[in-house]
C-alpha cells in the first residue's frame, strides 16, 4: 500500500512537470496578430464552414499530455469521492450511517409500524424516511407489508411470519390491543361485552372486529341473535408473549368484562 502510494504521488509530480514544461515552451513562442480588416477578404472568396477536429488529429503534444495527466485526474476523482465519504451501500455498511442506523433499530423495537408514524414518532421528514427506508429494504434489511393506503415495516431475516406480521398490525392501534387483551382474558366475549369494557360503541367494536376477523386473528361464534369472539388458540399463545411484553399494555390494565360474557 505504501509502495503504490509513493508510486502515484511520483507519477502525479512527473505529469505536473512535464505539463509546466509544455506550457512554458508553448508560452515561450511569440505570436503575431493583426487586425483581419486590415486585409479584407477577396471579392471571390467564398465562406468556410468550421470542420471539428478529432482528437488525434491534435499537435502530438496536447494528445501526449491529455495521455499523461488522464490517470492522474483519474485518482483525484477517487481520492475526492473518499474524502467526501462516497461510497456504494452494501449489506455490510448500510447501518454505518446514523439516521438510518436509528430507523432501523426503531422498526425493530416498534414492528408493524408506518411511514406516518415513523416520521411522527422518529421527528423525521417523509423524505428522508423515504430513501433510508428503501435503502434498507434494498439491503434486505426490514420487510414490508400492508395495502395501498398503509405500509408496515418490520425486521427482515425471516424475523415474523406473515401471520405475526398481521398482529403486530393490529397492535398498532390503541384501541384494537385494548380488544385483544380482552379477548385474552375472556374468551367467548359478545359485542356488548367489549363495547363495555373498553368504552367504545357497538359499531366501532364491529368495525374493529371486522379487520381482525378478515385477518383470522378472532373467530366470530354465532348463538341464535348473539355473536360470541374468540381467539385461536396458536394466535393466543404468540398475542399473549407480545402484550405482556415491557413494550406493551400490562394485563393488569386491561378492562373488565361487563355484562353476559
Amino acid at each position: 500500500m505504501v509502495a503504490m502510494r509513493k508510486l502515484t504521488s511520483s507519477a502525479l509530480l512527473a505529469a505536473l512537470l512535464f505539463l509546466l514544461l509544455v506550457v512554458s515552451g508553448v508560452s515561450a513562442q511569440e505570436y503575431v496578430v493583426r487586425s483581419g480588416y486590415d486585409s479584407p477578404l477577396p471579392a471571390d472568396a467564398g465562406a468556410r464552414t468550421p470542420v471539428p477536429v478529432t482528437f488525434w488529429a491534435l499537435p502530438l503534444w496536447v494528445i501526449f499530455a491529455e495521455l499523461v495527466l488522464l490517470p492522474g485526474e483519474f485518482l483525484l476523482v477517487i481520492k475526492l469521492w473518499a474524502s467526501l465519504g462516497i461510497r456504494q451501500v452494501s449489506g455490510a455498511n448500510v447501518l454505518d450511517q446514523g439516521a438510518r442506523a436509528r430507523i432501523y433499530e426503531y422498526i425493530c423495537h416498534n414492528p408493524g409500524i408506518h411511514l406516518r408514524g415513523l416520521s411522527s414518532e422518529m421527528q423525521m421528514k417523509l423524505g428522508t424516511l423515504r430513501y433510508h427506508l428503501n435503502v434498507l429494504r434494498h439491503n434486505h434489511k426490514i420487510a414490508v407489508s400492508g395495502d395501498n393506503a398503509t405500509v408496515r415495516f418490520y425486521e427482515n431475516s425471516g424475523t415474523y411470519s406473515t401471520e405475526e406480521q398481521r398482529i403486530h398490525k393490529h397492535l398498532r392501534n390503541e384501541t384494537t390491543r385494548k380488544i385483544l387483551c380482552v379477548l385474552l382474558d375472556h374468551p367467548q366475549v359478545t359485542r356488548q361485552d367489549i363495547a363495555d369494557a373498553v368504552g367504545i360503541s357497538g359499531p366501532s367494536v364491529s368495525w374493529h372486529m371486522k379487520r381482525l376477523e378478515e385477518d383470522q386473528l378472532v373467530l366470530p361464534r354465532h348463538e341464535g341473535r348473539i355473536t360470541a369472539y374468540e381467539i385461536p388458540a396458536a394466535v393466543a399463545v404468540y398475542l399473549g408473549r407480545q402484550i405482556r411484553a415491557p413494550s406493551g399494555i400490562p394485563v393488569q390494565e386491561c378492562p373488565g368484562i361487563a355484562g353476559n360474557a
